[in-house]
Formats: structure tokens, C-alpha cells, sequence
């Protein structure tokens, strides 16, 4: 049929699919596609969350600044999109994960509260929680705020447990850990991280699991138990080897 919205859908979903999947040189393209077709026919809702799931792939990439830019864009198109409030919580929750892996954490924490306001305008999302939740445990574990990670924690527990996928579970269970890590319950910390490993990996998910092999480390590193050097060290080297896959898939 060669018609552009619904090859700059597939294409979008496509870029989202080859991400978790490991291949992410195909995700970019197919989401630099995407978002080249919306914009053609002035669809600003597609294109908006095209550019939120490319800022994804480059964040996850290492490209920090030209995934910022990439969001940035998409908040202005966003701004006259027919799903304006959807489209700028997921765009906002993603730069709150850029400006966090950049170390700039005022940044994070304006773009997650920017994202929040969004959520709450339009209700319960799946998809906008799956992306506010998870990185508002981080930045606010990150601000040693660790009463209000716990509150969004639990609120991504119960998500979890009503949706039940391996993806959800892993996900809070990834946020228990790094919620136990900033308490110093090791031991809760390396269960849930071993959870969230599991449950990862069911879901294909590697970029994740790798996340969480590396925090599973850094809390072994600090634990200091007999073993625990060795252990680290095997992880962060499996999560190494995730990492260069990664990169390495076409």
C-alpha cells in the first residue's frame, strides 16, 4: 500500500522490538525512518514517541547529548500533538534516565517532576508508568530521598504484580534492589537484583539484565563478604561481554 503512517507505525515498533532484542543499530534506523515519515505528514503524536523511544536506544548507546537533543525536539512536537500529555510524560521520563546517566541530577529531577505532572493530567498509562516509575526510584534514591523512592517503589510493585509479566516483575524488582542497596540491606539488594536478572533475561531483555549484573557488583564491592570480590568481578565482566554484543549487533 506504501502508505507513509502506517510504515512510520511498523517502523516505530520495529525500532522498539530490535532494542530489546539486542539489535540496535536496526533500532536506530528504523526509528530515525519512523520519525522522518511522521514528520512528513505532520503526524506529531508518532513522531513524538519515535523520538522518545530513539532517545532510548542512544541513551542506552552512550550517545547522551545527541539523545537529549533528540527529546528535546520531541517535547516541542509534542506540544501539538493530539496525545500531547501521553507523549511528554514518556518523552520526560526518558530524559530524566538521560540526564541521570549524564550525572546531571537537577536536570533529572525537573524532567521527571516535568513527566509526573504529565502522568497525572491523563490518568493511569502502562506504558507512561513502565518509563516514570523505574527512574523516579532512581533519581530520587540518587537525592537520597529515600522515603519517596520507597513510595514509588511500592507503587511499581503493585503495577507489577497486576501485569505480571516477566518485563514488569524484573523491573521492580530492579528498583527493590537499588532501593535495598541505598539502605544497606545487601543481602535484600542481591536477591532482588538476582530476580530482576532472571526475569530480564525470560523477558530477552540483556541491556537490563546487564544493568543489573553491574549493580548487583557494586553492592558485593561494598558488602565485602568472602567471595564477594570474585563474584563482582565475574558480573561486571558477563555484563561486559552483554554490553559489546550489543553494540556489536547489527
Amino acid at each position: 500500500m506504501k502508505a507513509p503512517r502506517a510504515i512510520a507505525l511498523c517502523q516505530c515498533f520495529n525500532g522498539a522490538l530490535e532494542f530489546q532484542a539486542g539489535h540496535w543499530a536496526r533500532a536506530e534506523e528504523s526509528l530515525r525512518e519512523s520519525i522522518a515519515l511522521y514528520s512528513e505528514i505532520a503526524a506529531a503524536s508518532g513522531e513524538a514517541l519515535a523520538r522518545q523511544r530513539l532517545g532510548v536506544v542512544l541513551t542506552a548507546r552512550g550517545q547522551l547529548d545527541e539523545a537529549r537533543n533528540v527529546i528535546e525536539e520531541g517535547t516541542i512536537v509534542a506540544e501539538r500533538a493530539v496525545m500531547r500529555a501521553h507523549c511528554l510524560a514518556r518523552l520526560y521520563a526518558t530524559m530524566a534516565r538521560n540526564r541521570l546517566a549524564a550525572g546531571d541530577l537537577a536536570a533529572a529531577d525537573n524532567a521527571l517532576c516535568l513527566g509526573l505532572e504529565m502522568s497525572e493530567r491523563h490518568g493511569n498509562c502502562t506504558t507512561c508508568d513502565a518509563l516514570l516509575l523505574p527512574v523516579a526510584v532512581s533519581v530520587r534514591v540518587a537525592q537520597n530521598q529515600l522515603a519517596a523512592a520507597g513510595q514509588f517503589c511500592r507503587k511499581l510493585e503493585v503495577a507489577a504484580s497486576g501485569y505480571g509479566s516477566h518485563t514488569w516483575i524484573a523491573m521492580a524488582q530492579q528498583a527493590h534492589g537499588e532501593l535495598a542497596a541505598a539502605h544497606g540491606e545487601h543481602d535484600e539488594a542481591l536477591h532482588a537484583f538476582d530476580d530482576a536478572i532472571y526475569h530480564f533475561r525470560q523477558a530477552a531483555f540483556d541491556y537490563e539484565a546487564a544493568r543489573s549484573l553491574i549493580a548487583a557488583a557494586d553492592v558485593r564491592s561494598r558488602r565485602g563478604a568472602p567471595g564477594d570480590a570474585e563474584k563482582a568481578a565475574q558480573a561486571r565482566e558477563e555484563a561486559q561481554r552483554i554490553y559489546q554484543a550489543l553494540e556489536g549487533a547489527s
